[in-house]
């Protein structure tokens, strides 16, 4: 199933043309093993081994090519590199990861794979996300070099820096900031070093207790609270 939902225009200066847009995800995706029983199942005298076996060939053939440069034909489509960056003069060379100097692939599917899938697609659109509810998606502690660690057994005093989108708050307002909660109750985090629109950076009170904690931050963007959490769960120590 194809999830479409409606998202705030970030590449408008005018919201009041197109100031809105679709952006989808995948909801399952068909992995090679899935797909090789599938194709031992289309009335077929190979085997998914058979099947596996192809694949295998297929793509260091495809590899192959692709590494020097050829457009690849494929049963559903065409398959090639691509090369972008910048650079100050037209004197300049390519140089593969120097600076913005990367390499992409891009895919074209063929007009009769196109008119397939258009005519079969299943597709769900979801609800849209208020364009200023605020979203946690990472949470990480910071080292004395200021480098991000994974690792959230902490002890008072440290830094945990949390990644997300629409994070701005207002400090003044007792509702909003970031919160701790375990079985004790829930703590307000009061002492900031940095208070950002996508990364906020607060420091462990010397007297928080030890334990394990959710975390999550409260903004007001309008008229409406939004709470966002985080699945990860920091531990005092």
């Amino acid at each position: 199933m194809l999830n479409i939902k409606t998202m705030k225009n970030l590449l408008v200066s005018d919201e009041s043309k197109d100031g809105f847009c679709f952006r989808s995800t995948c909801s399952q995706t068909l992995k090679l093993a899935k797909l090789a029983v599938e194709m031992a199942d289309w009335n077929s005298s190979f085997t998914e081994a058979d099947y596996l076996g192809m694949f295998s060939v297929m793509e260091s053939i495809v590899v192959k090519y692709l590494a020097k440069g050829y457009m690849v034909e494929l049963p559903f489509g065409t398959l090639r590199a691509n090369a972008t960056g910048t650079c100050s003069t037209i004197q300049d060379s390519f140089s593969l990861g120097t600076g913005n100097h990367q390499l992409g692939f891009l895919f074209n599917a063929s007009d009769a794979t196109v008119e397939s899938v258009k005519a079969d697609l299943e597709y769900k659109q979801f609800p849209p996300d208020c364009t200023g509810e605020a979203k946690l998606y990472r949470v990480s502690v910071l080292n004395d070099d200021a480098s991000e660690s994974s690792d959230l057994n902490v002890s008072a005093g440290k830094t945990i820096r949390l990644h997300g989108r629409n994070l701005s708050f207002d400090i003044s307002d007792e509702n909003q900031g970031v919160f701790l909660e375990n079985e004790n109750g829930i703590f307000r985090l009061s002492v900031y070093n940095r208070r950002g629109t996508n990364v906020v950076d607060v420091p462990l009170p010397a007297s928080i207790s030890a334990g394990s904690y959710s975390v999550s931050i409260v903004t007001k963007p309008g008229l409406i609270y939004f709470t966002a959490n985080s699945d990860s769960v920091v531990t005092v120590v």
